[in-house]
């Protein structure tokens, strides 16, 4: 059974161990404070057996140079490589990899690639509307805005700020204070309707 613990942090122990035998504790003393072999003191004693050796298991089928290659050819996005958006999925990356690459790998398995070894997080997109101009925007958040609110507050008037489909008359709900238990009630109709 392979002990517990990274290659380094293996590699240090077998280290100490020689060193604790070079010291002058016997190799079975050295053994049984460990928790191994004498056996195994031993071989750390021979000519590269203190050095860490490779972790067991398949090797990755992309090595790092040719994962930030794969990483680079994503970041182009997903309408670059022929889909209706730019939204990557472990379904698509999975098949572009097929496709383009010829390398075949489950899409939970392409999701733990991304999210581990590149860093790639779920993230929920942010909205923006295709008819929004931003420099009009930029201009009116600007230029135009102080001016009603200077205005406004010449006049003492309320600035409203109304959408195409109308003013709700049913009045919106913020954030009070208010005593623990002792929730504030607002007073106001119930009614759905708009003008």
């Amino acid at each position: 059974m392979r002990p517990q613990g990274t290659a380094a942090e293996l590699e240090r122990h077998r280290r100490r161990a020689v060193e604790l035998v070079e010291q002058g504790e016997s190799p079975t003393m050295v053994a049984r404070i460990l928790g191994v072999r004498p056996s195994s003191v031993h071989r750390w004693r021979r000519p590269h057996g203190l050095d860490a050796r490779p972790v067991p298991g398949p090797m990755p089928g992309l090595s790092d140079y040719h994962l930030q290659k794969r990483a680079r050819f994503l970041r182009q996005g997903a309408k670059k490589h022929g889909w209706p958006n730019d939204f990557w999925t472990a379904d698509r990356v999975a098949r572009l990899v097929r496709e383009r690459f010829g390398l075949s790998y489950h899409p939970e398995h392409v999701r733990k690639i991304l999210k581990q070894r590149l860093g790639w997080t779920r993230q929920q997109p942010r909205r923006k509307p295709r008819e929004r101009i931003d420099q009009k925007v930029e201009w009116w958040l600007c230029t135009e805005l102080p001016r009603l609110l200077r205005e406004a507050f010449r006049r003492q008037a309320h600035v409203v700020f109304l959408d195409e489909a109308g003013f709700q008359l049913t009045p919106s709900v913020r954030r009070t204070l208010a005593p623990r238990g002792q929730t504030p009630v607002l007073d106001c109709w119930d009614r759905r309707d708009r003008f």
